[in-house]
């Protein structure tokens, strides 16, 4: 996902931890003409992947794949990959609910916030798929386990490119290639029959007020594809994913012709139900106009990835059907 990192606590490594690692080091730097044979024919078969923290060499065909963040297992799912180890949701404590069964018993070995560094080194990665903005300490104590990819890009850049490096990776970049030209497709398809003319604003509603979501993150662009135009205030966020909360009389700061309202958590539910009561609310031209749709807070405001991808398209199509 492409969202500013968040402040992270300086990872602390077990005594166990460090004692693994240490082993691990010292089987990749044996000395002996052997174990250096061994090196070099593995080192043929490794792909580069040009990541935040420059190259980094990964197997040609990984098979014990750890994600620690919610677009690299979207990614990799939508491949045909199925990790060793991942994430656990924002807020929650398993992985995002909208990927199903296929991510369900995935073993969890890592917050949004930091991985827990004991699981990851027991689940026995060949690679590791990182969040965008890792910072550098975290880094080094996962490619001390295994080759750590780390995507460049933030918020304000191309949704699709950290995707890219998850899938150069994978070995599959082909496949998520072809996952995201169906998506844009069916983009450009609502945009060639000009169902979505005029303004469209993306709003997640959380316990301490509405924020508006920066128009270059994924359900933006593809309602930009669609044929919608963004309101001014989400195309000038910049680098940050959303704006600051909004009381109820500054919203309409994000009037638009049509809203998607993406309630995050039971607490955001109940807020946008009691919003719904108010005059600033209900004097809004999409509310007026009938033209509000209320959309999963998870994949809508914190999810990036082929198969997301493909629930906001089933949302904004059945938004204007």
């Amino acid at each position: 996902m492409n969202h500013l990192p968040r402040a992270r606590r300086r990872p602390v490594l077990s005594t166990a931890v460090l004692a693994a690692t240490a082993l691990v080091l010292t089987a990749c730097g044996g000395g002996s003409s052997e174990a250096t044979d061994t090196s070099e024919a593995a080192a043929a078969e490794d792909t580069t992947v040009a990541t935040a923290f420059g190259d980094v060499a990964v197997p040609a065909d990984p098979e014990r794949v750890v994600t620690l963040a919610e677009s690299a297992l979207d990614v990799s799912l939508a491949v045909g990959v199925t990790p060793v180890g991942t994430t656990a949701s924002r807020g929650g404590d398993t992985a995002p609910a909208y990927l199903g069964e296929d991510a369900a018993g995935i073993p969890i070995v890592a917050t949004v916030a930091e991985p827990n560094l004991e699981a990851v080194l027991e689940a026995q990665p060949d690679v590791i798929l990182a969040s965008a903005g890792l910072a550098q300490e975290q880094y080094d104590a996962l490619t001390a386990i295994a080759p750590t990819v780390v995507p460049e890009g933030g918020t304000g850049g191309d949704w699709q490119a950290p995707l890219h490096t998850y899938a150069e990776a994978l070995g599959a970049d082909d496949e998520l290639t072809a996952a995201l030209d169906d998506v844009t497709a069916r983009a450009e398809a609502l945009a060639g029959q000009g169902a979505l003319e005029g303004s469209a604003a993306v709003v997640r509603w959380m316990d301490n007020g509405p924020v508006l979501m920066n128009s270059a993150l994924m359900p933006g662009s593809l309602l930009q594809a669609a044929g919608a135009t963004p309101v001014q205030a989400a195309a000038d966020l910049g680098s940050r994913p959303h704006s600051d909360p909004l009381s109820l009389e500054n919203l309409g700061q994000v009037d638009a012709d049509r809203l998607f309202l993406a309630a995050f958590g039971a607490d955001g539910t109940g807020a946008l139900d009691a919003a719904r009561t108010q005059p600033a609310f209900t004097q809004l031209s999409a509310v007026q106009g009938g033209a509000t749709t209320e959309v999963n807070g998870s994949v809508w405001s914190s999810a990036a990835g082929p198969i997301a991808a493909d629930l906001v398209m089933d949302d904004i199509e059945a938004a204007v059907s």
